[in-house]
């Protein structure tokens, strides 16, 4: 019996290794801080680091309140959104390029589900009544519940995604698929940005050939194109521009790059 008993403990305690050891491995696999935090050398990519952190955190504040604006809620979620998503990259992220944050296209999608479910005809029966919450109005209640719901739905999907491992299935995606996105995501951006650069107020349009239905409502009403908007959007691309061209040719002899994002929307 004391031998059986013997044999029975140190079989439990390999199983028990054995456990302790994989869960270790899917730990290092699946938490990637755990990987390069213990080798991070602090005194030499810390203050870099900072600096970079702080550069990207004012200007993801302007984009924040740009592509709130983009998905039809209101500013001050832009800013959550940027925040947040940072944070649990840093915990669980593998990849070293990747961009994090809010997207002109997955928040214009968010949009084409707030626009359809809450739409901008039922703000004048609720934008007077407020919530109690964050001192916002029953309508932009509903339409960031919208969002949320929209984004929670793309994380399910997402999880499920990684969990079947189908992050391989993007070699399956030729270059000229890939730049057609690009370009089309990147016109649709632009395209939904008119209206503000023209100073124009129309209505929410999407579906079949919308694309080509927003410009039809805009030339039909060119007349309502306000100049002192046109001027002023006209004059903050040039800027954009134009720092932007000189940020990437003195780099080398400039430690931080001027955010005239952030200039430009306190102005």
């Amino acid at each position: 019996m004391t031998g059986g008993k013997r044999k029975r403990n140190a079989v439990c305690r390999k199983i028990q290794a054995v456990r302790f050891e994989d869960i270790k491995i899917w730990c290092m696999r699946r938490l990637p801080i755990l990987k390069w935090m213990p080798v991070y050398n602090w005194k030499e990519n810390l203050i870099p680091d900072t600096v970079s952190g702080m550069m990207l955190a004012i200007q993801q504040v302007t984009q924040g309140l740009a592509f709130a604006i983009l998905s039809s809620v209101h500013p001050v979620f832009g800013l959550y959104g940027s925040f947040f998503p940072v944070i649990i990259y840093a915990i669980f992220g593998m990849g070293h390029h990747v961009a994090t944050g809010t997207f002109a296209l997955t928040s214009l999608i968010s949009a084409n589900a707030v626009e359809r479910l809450v739409p901008s005809a039922s703000a004048n029966f609720t934008t007077n009544n407020n919530s109690g919450v964050w001192g916002l109005s029953e309508f932009e209640m509903q339409r960031i519940g919208v969002a949320a719901a929209v984004s929670f739905l793309g994380g399910i999907i997402q999880v499920v995604m990684f969990m079947l491992q189908l992050g391989s299935a993007t070699f399956l995606l030729t270059e000229p698929v890939i730049s057609a996105m690009t370009t089309g995501a990147a016109t649709h951006v632009v395209t939904s940005q008119v209206k503000y650069l023209l100073g124009m107020k129309m209505p929410y349009i999407s579906g079949p050939l919308g694309f080509f239905h927003i410009y039809a409502y805009i030339f039909e009403n060119i007349r309502s194109v306000q100049l002192e908007a046109l001027l002023l959007s006209l004059l903050s691309i040039a800027v954009l521009v134009l720092v932007k061209e000189l940020n990437e040719k003195f780099q080398k002899n400039i430690k931080v790059v001027l955010p005239i994002d952030l200039l430009l929307n306190s102005l």
